[in-house]
């Protein structure tokens, strides 16, 4: 009977540290992102997967700007974006650097002249406002998957008015891996991925 409370008790004790942990790596992010330390940031950033996931937002806001997403269907837009990434990934490369990134994430602001209104910016002071350094409120609008860890801002909001914004769990710690952007900033990454094509072709 002992042996069995003991091990529930470590259990228990095991489930919580993992609940935990990546409340921890989320907040860590965070305040490097609040106090502008890139370098910190940088460590704490899956820049690969970063950039592959914009970048297949950004293709398939591009498909519906240009209208070849209804033409496509859902089979042919699969496709489109999984070719379109080459063209989108040169934008995306300006965009998601130890530089730039900061400023994309707190003013909307980028590189390439890549600017939206700065409460569109997942990390903007509006985005980070009403509670999100509560621990408890963080937690409880956010998701966990395997080996992914998603966080909705604000916590305080509509789940239609958050992002989502997932961190990954890479070398045994958390680090930012994915944002859904809102829509404006979807479509003018998109409207300049389609003058870049433009200008590819004259």
């Amino acid at each position: 009977m002992r042996w069995t409370l003991r091990i529930a008790a470590i259990l228990a004790v095991l489930l919580l540290a993992y609940a935990v942990w990546p409340v921890v790596g989320f907040f860590q992010i965070a305040s490097a992102i609040e106090a502008r330390d890139a370098p910190a940031l940088a460590k704490l950033v899956d820049f690969r997967a970063l950039r592959k996931n914009l970048t297949k937002q950004v293709v398939a806001a591009y498909l519906e700007l240009t209208g070849k997403e209804q033409k496509l269907g859902l089979l042919g837009k699969t496709f489109a974006v999984g070719v379109g990434t080459s063209y989108a990934e040169p934008i995306i490369a300006q965009l998601i650097n130890e530089q730039t990134l900061i400023d994309l994430l707190t003013k909307g602001q980028g590189g390439n002249g890549i600017k939206v209104p700065a409460e569109f910016a997942p990390f903007s002071a509006n985005a980070m406002k009403g509670g999100w350094k509560s621990g408890w409120q963080t937690w409880r609008t956010s998701e966990y998957g395997l080996g992914n860890y998603y966080v909705y801002l604000p916590p305080d909001k509509p789940l239609d008015k958050q992002f989502k914004v997932k961190l990954s769990l890479t070398d045994l710690r958390w680090k930012l891996a994915g944002i859904d952007l809102p829509e404006p900033m979807r479509l003018e990454l998109a409207q300049q991925l389609v003058k870049q094509r433009a200008a590819q072709k004259e």
